[in-house]
């Protein structure tokens, strides 16, 4: 095999312009698909905070109406979101939050103010996500009962507004209001759709009370989030919060509530509200990816191959088998298809590293914020796809022209015909 692999590297020296181009070929393709991969990968994949990815569902905001199809208004109240999810089958824990909003942070006295974007959650909220605290705590439940007025903040909010992140204990304005910092997280990028943002405050602050009134609690600011045990399954989890609605809406209320849509982690990170499979699409605009150039690439074997027929009907002649020999090209193939991979996933980082803002971000997050540690680039699974990417890549552009090669006529070949 080592034989071979310099033999290989012998030949790539020797054919430099048809090596060139089918090492930049490859490197574009392999760049492009690993742009798709990522970006999938990055969005579903169970990472840190979201570790559970894979066992999340997603609520829409829902709406309220009279029946007689009047007075809509969107959001989800206390009433509904414990009629429809409080001991769900197949739901491990449930918790509620509100869409993230950007509000000015300032220390008292200050004259300096910044922008951060905060989350209102539930008590259980840092159950759901693998945060990383750096100091101090998340709030308590019954910080969270007694409305205090507490907050748990990232490390770049705590340096931006206090110089440090030994800040527990400390206060601050939030949204004008002084509020008091119980904890500090790690910084989390904001491609986390769900776990990001500069502080957490509880979700009792919000006045919600006003809100409910006059739709008897059914209206209100909750999105839900849902945790399934390993074994659920997400339709049957649909199926059960539908009966659930019918149930409330049939109750004699003057109002009743309709949920719309619950997402998986797929569903709500890609095409939300259609009826289009995430994973198929994008798995089809893989297989596009990869088919087209390799058509041209292969195109280009054959052109090379033209001028190697006689070196391999003479290996024919001394008793090399078709296998063989399809083999070997093979082999020697994959030297340029695995250097022209590495320089292709190079590149789809350094793609995706620039065009994160516009790949990767989300609306009503801050976009030139979006972080991409090496954790989240380097990973071993994206290792492993753009290494399957090579070879297939490698199988589609070269087996068709060496399959021709080897089936040609032993001595037509050496004729020169």
């Amino acid at each position: 095999m080592k034989q071979l692999f310099i033999q290989a590297i012998n030949l790539v020296k020797q054919n430099r312009f048809y090596s060139i181009i089918s090492i930049v070929g490859t490197a574009v393709t392999i760049a492009f698909v690993m742009v798709v991969v990522m970006i999938y990968d990055f969005r579903t994949a169970d990472i840190a905070p979201e570790t559970d990815r894979s066992r999340m569902i997603y609520t829409d905001i829902g709406q309220t109406l009279r029946k007689n199809g009047t007075n809509v208004n969107t959001g989800m109240g206390k009433v509904a979101f414990d009629a429809l999810f409080t001991k769900l089958p197949g739901i491990e824990d449930a918790t509620w939050y509100e869409g993230i909003s950007r509000i000015p942070c300032s220390l008292p006295a200050s004259q300096s103010t910044y922008n951060c974007f905060v989350r209102s959650v539930a008590s259980n909220w840092f159950s759901f996500f693998h945060y990383n605290i750096v100091s101090g705590r998340p709030f308590t439940q019954e910080e969270y009962d007694a409305r205090r007025r507490v907050c748990v903040i990232t490390e770049h909010t705590a340096r931006q507004l206090f110089g440090t992140v030994d800040v527990v204990g400390k206060y601050f304005f939030a949204d004008f209001v002084s509020t008091k910092v119980v904890g500090v997280i790690q910084d989390v990028s904001s491609i986390f759709q769900v776990a990001y943002a500069d502080a957490f405050l509880p979700f009792s602050l919000e006045d919600e009370d006003n809100y409910q009134m006059w739709t008897a609690g059914l209206g209100g600011f909750r999105r839900g989030l849902l945790k399934m045990y390993p074994d659920t399954k997400f339709s049957s989890v649909e199926a059960e919060v539908q009966r659930r609605q019918d149930r409330l809406n049939n109750s004699g209320q003057e109002y009743i509530f309709k949920m719309q849509n619950l997402y998986t982690q797929t569903n709500y990170s890609f095409f939300r509200g259609s009826s289009i499979n995430a994973s198929l699409a994008y798995g089809l605009l893989i297989i596009v990816l990869l088919i087209v150039p390799a058509i041209s690439i292969s195109g280009l074997m054959h052109a090379q191959m033209q001028g190697n027929l006689a070196e391999m009907a003479l290996r024919k002649v001394y008793g090399a088998s078709n296998l063989s020999i399809m083999g070997r090209l093979f082999t020697e193939s994959l030297v340029t298809t695995l250097l022209g991979g590495v320089i292709g996933y190079l590149l789809s980082c350094l793609l995706i590293f620039i065009g994160r803002t516009w790949l990767l971000g989300t609306g009503g997050v801050d976009l030139d914020g979006i972080a991409l540690s090496g954790g989240l680039m380097l990973r071993p699974l994206l290792f492993i796809i753009a290494l399957g990417t090579c070879v297939v890549f490698n199988l589609l552009s070269v087996c068709l022209p060496a399959w021709i090669a080897v089936h040609r006529n032993i001595v037509s070949i050496l004729k020169g015909e």
